[in-house]
């Protein structure tokens, strides 16, 4: 039985565009936090109510190495997400598509609680991935709905 299907295939491109937006935005990360330490990053991800720089003291070590771990966490998300969506989604699989929902899903869930909700970050700068969540998710579940629950 044939299990793949165009639907399956553009949610697979939607979960490699959130991998790509991810690893991009990760490796920024780590690059401003190499140059400008904890408190540019924090200033770079603080677009929801603003931050001031000069009202904070020394920013911990441990904080700062926390942060670029955080990030490199992202990225090897983002580079997992990718690789599960073009060796299964591409195909169409259950388990690739529960694996990607899980990873993403549970990484935009922590986004939102963490820092969007809050008001840390603008939900403005946050559309990109979950948008692109949303999509790979509705188009791999009708991928998914096309050949039915036993593909």
């Amino acid at each position: 039985m044939q299990t793949t299907n165009g639907l399956a295939r553009t949610g697979a491109a939607f979960y490699v565009l959130w991998g790509l937006v991810h690893v991009a935005g990760a490796t920024f990360q780590l690059l401003t936090l190499r140059d400008a330490g904890g408190v540019g990053l924090t200033a770079m991800i603080s677009t929801g109510r603003g931050f001031d720089p000069g009202a904070v003291g020394a920013f911990p070590e441990a904080a700062a190495a926390f942060m670029g771990m955080g990030a490199m966490n992202i990225l090897w998300i983002g580079l997992l997400v990718m690789y599960v969506g073009i060796t299964r989604n591409w195909r169409n699989s259950r388990n690739g598509y529960w694996l990607n929902l899980a990873l993403v899903g549970g990484t935009d869930l922590a986004l939102v609680l963490a820092l969007l909700l809050p008001g840390i970050m603008s939900w403005g700068d946050g559309a990109v991935g979950l948008t692109l969540f949303a999509l790979a998710l509705i188009f791999s579940t009708l991928g998914r709905r096309r050949v039915g629950a036993g593909a």
